[in-house]
């Protein structure tokens, strides 16, 4: 009987020994993970402690003052000083000033020695009288006028040689002359026949009354007969009849 119930309590005391060994070791099991994490309590923070987003606790709007720096007096009507812009003046070259020329010494022309030139940039000394780079041509046909000669009036003197000059001046207007020269070259004045484009000058000043004729040039003759007659240039009304041409010199 003995030996039958050993072979029924056998086996069931082995499951309780098992099953007491299995609840042992999660007792233990247990109370080392409550040893490790100790109990920890929430709490709810104070929203008036949390930052606003975007803004930095530290900071503050009172900004400390330096004390190495020195507070620099500023005044709200200090101004700009302003800047003087007023374009400095270029000064003009000087104008050819004829008067102060002198006279230039004429050169006998040999008409089988004459060719045909194109002179430019030429400056109207007086009225015929013409400069083209330091050499001088007399306009032939016409008396050498003075741009100082002052004309008689019953009105006054006038500077009509200044005046005669100016409209000479105006008639040119920087164009090319062309006129009969020496061949080779001139230095000094030189009396020589010319043209400006189609436009004769010694007809053109003998027909608006700035010429004298000079030897018996028909057509020269009659336009200054006929500015005398309309009263033109030199021979403006109240103008003394005899008018002496005053030379070369400018």
């Amino acid at each position: 009987m003995q030996r039958s119930l050993l072979r029924i309590g056998g086996p069931t005391l082995c499951v309780v020994l098992t099953l007491g060994l299995l609840l042992a070791g999660k007792s233990a099991i247990t109370g080392a993970e409550s040893t490790a994490v100790p109990e920890m309590t929430l709490e709810t923070p104070d929203l008036s402690d949390v930052p606003t987003i975007g803004e930095d606790p530290a900071v503050s709007n009172d900004v400390p003052a330096d004390p190495d720096t020195e507070a620099m007096p500023f005044s709200p009507d200090v101004q700009t000083p302003e800047v003087d812009v007023t374009p400095v003046p270029v000064p003009e070259p000087p104008a050819v000033d004829s008067e102060s020329l002198e006279p230039p010494s004429e050169v006998p022309v040999d008409p089988a020695t004459l060719e045909e030139t194109i002179l430019r940039h030429p400056v109207a000394l007086s009225a015929g009288l013409v400069q083209f780079e330091g050499r001088t041509i007399q306009i032939a046909g016409v008396k050498p006028q003075s741009a100082g000669r002052i004309c008689r009036a019953t009105t006054g003197d006038w500077p009509c040689g200044t005046v005669a000059r100016t409209a000479f001046r105006n008639f040119i207007r920087a164009r090319a002359f062309t006129c009969q020269t020496p061949k080779g070259g001139w230095s000094g004045t030189v009396t020589a026949r010319c043209t400006v484009g189609t436009d004769d000058p010694a007809l053109w000043l003998a027909r608006n009354g700035w010429a004298e004729v000079d030897g018996d040039d028909t057509a020269l003759t009659a336009a200054v007969a006929s500015a005398k007659t309309t009263a033109k240039g030199f021979y403006r009304v109240g103008t003394e009849p005899s008018l002496p041409s005053q030379g070369v010199a400018p």
